[in-house]
């Protein structure tokens, strides 16, 4: 290697570790307003917002008829997405996609919320859309996924919540849509949509954009691997977690802890939420408002 190349290798390589998380263990002290610790109190603060209704029971096969997107996530039940798909029939699942897109594309009722914006604009969902991309813990993708096994994409959906949620977004006018099969490398995948003026708008950094919600089903469809059952997509609401049963954000989900020390040598995550929720609380006081990105 020459020497000027070596040089800018290890440069870059300071840089890389330089933005990458500390693996030293923080002891944080009780504050009497703000809990054991600003991460965990931001997100305290934030599922205080959501409002997360818990499901429970056995899924059913009501999610073919069902007439709204609540009443469908009820039919999930208490059950994982992925099971759901593995157990039911590709014509039922078929079945279940057709219904689901035309729930997203009917007419969506909310309760009104004093200074909360029942849908957003284009302009808007491009604003949250570039939040995630500018977020610490998404321009330090590899710090935190150090094998590229990870791929957070249940991360950058969480992001995408938090981020409509501070610009004063409707809390049910924010969803989470997922697809559930067998795609060769990963069996699942979820992104954060909102409601805008002309429809759900999808926020997934994969690809680049806010778009639709058919746009994004059907860029992902032809991931199925060959010979595999279809893939099933679903949509919940935007504070549950993971595909694997209907819990929402919590510290030891998240954080790895429920106490007052943390860990990132021990942290599964190597702390990417406990770096987004620290980040998200020093503007927790003062919400951001939408600009033009």
């Amino acid at each position: 290697m020459k020497k000027n190349h070596r040089h800018l290798f290890f440069l870059l390589l300071i840089l890389q570790l330089s933005s990458c998380s500390s693996t030293t263990p923080s002891t944080y002290k009780i504050e009497y307003q703000r809990g054991p610790a600003t991460f965990q109190s931001c997100l305290m603060t934030m599922n205080n917002i959501i409002s997360y209704k818990v499901h429970t029971g056995a899924a059913s096969v009501a999610h073919k008829t069902a007439k709204s997107l609540d009443e469908l996530e009820a039919s999930y039940g208490g059950e994982s997405l992925i099971d759901i798909q593995r157990f039911l029939s590709n014509e039922e699942i078929k079945t279940n996609n057709l219904n689901l897109k035309k729930l997203l594309a009917a007419d969506f009722e909310l309760t009104a919320i004093p200074d909360k914006k029942n849908f957003v604009t284009r302009a808007e969902a491009d604003v949250i859309y570039k939040a995630m991309q500018d977020s610490r813990v998404h321009k330090n993708h590899d710090c935190y996924d150090t094998k590229g096994t990870i791929g957070f994409c249940f991360g950058r959906a969480t992001i995408a919540h938090m981020e409509a949620i501070v610009r004063n977004v409707h809390p049910e006018a924010i969803r989470k849509i997922w697809i559930a099969g067998d795609m060769e490398k990963w069996g699942h995948h979820v992104a954060t949509m909102v409601k805008s003026e002309n429809g759900w708008l999808v926020l997934d950094t994969n690809v680049g954009r806010a778009i639709t919600t058919d746009e994004w089903i059907a860029m992902y469809m032809p991931f199925k691997a060959k010979g595999a059952d279809e893939i099933m997509v679903f949509v919940t609401q935007a504070g549950r977690f993971g595909p694997y049963n209907t819990s929402s954000y919590n510290a030891l989900d998240l954080f790895n802890t429920n106490g007052l020390n943390f860990n990132k040598a021990q942290d599964y995550y190597r702390g990417y939420f406990h770096d987004y929720f620290e980040d998200l609380d020093n503007v927790s006081n003062s919400p951001p408002q939408f600009i033009k990105p």
